[in-house]
């Protein structure tokens, strides 16, 4: 049994693009609609400037796909990975750090506030199983509602989720790893004995410093 899990944050700590916007910008050029994807996008910045917390804005993305057949999100979610895949898309450093993990025997996770279509290509293509993500809240024909469900993984509901896994797997969260690359995954960072900050943000570094964290 596999006592040691590695959870590792997926936008700018695995790869070098944020998913969810670069997700929606293709996927709103693939159904015709690249104004939409424009006027999104300015309201987004425009509610940033204004403080808007990011879990409001986190749902609030979700809300632009009410409507659609999640499996056309599946769908769109594998062109979208093929698309995008190339020597540029993956950070190697953090990449190896995850094989590494692999060739341990330990359980490597994601945990993302990004959706299982964008997440599972990734997942598939670095041989991951286990994906901690946004909960999509279908109708009975497979139709997203706009809303989500709960755990939210952004910010403390990162913790949260590792939490669940770990207690479900019986896995000691204080012997897992946990890699992100923004203060806003302090949360997860600090939930396990083995944080590691990715990247240069100065705010995350000063923390790792502080503390006596790995920096990849």
């Amino acid at each position: 049994m596999t006592t040691v899990a590695a959870f590792f944050d997926v936008d700018e700590t695995l790869i070098h693009t944020k998913s969810m916007f670069d997700f929606y910008e293709f996927w709103c050029e693939k159904i015709g609609q690249g104004e939409q994807f424009k006027s999104y996008n300015a309201k987004l910045n425009a509610d940033r400037a204004a403080g808007i917390v990011r879990e409001q804005l986190n749902r609030e993305y979700y809300q632009q796909f009410e409507g659609q057949q999640y499996q056309a999100l599946k769908n769109v979610g594998q062109e979208w990975f093929q698309n995008r895949c190339d020597d540029s898309f993956f950070l190697e450093s953090s990449v190896a750090a995850l094989k590494e993990h692999q060739r341990a025997g330990h359980q490597v996770v994601f945990v993302s506030g990004s959706m299982g279509p964008i997440l599972a290509p990734i997942a598939q293509f670095l041989n991951v199983e286990h994906i901690l993500c946004t909960s999509l809240i279908l109708d009975q024909k497979g139709t997203l509602t706009g809303q989500i469900g709960k755990p939210q993984t952004i910010g403390i509901g990162k913790k949260v989720a590792m939490s669940d896994f770990c207690q479900t797997h019986h896995i000691d969260l204080n012997q897992c790893y946990a890699y992100g690359d923004d203060i806003s995954d302090l949360d997860m960072l600090e939930a396990t004995g083995n944080p590691i900050c990715v990247g240069g943000n100065p705010h995350l570094l000063r923390h790792a410093k502080l503390h006596g964290w790995k920096t990849l």
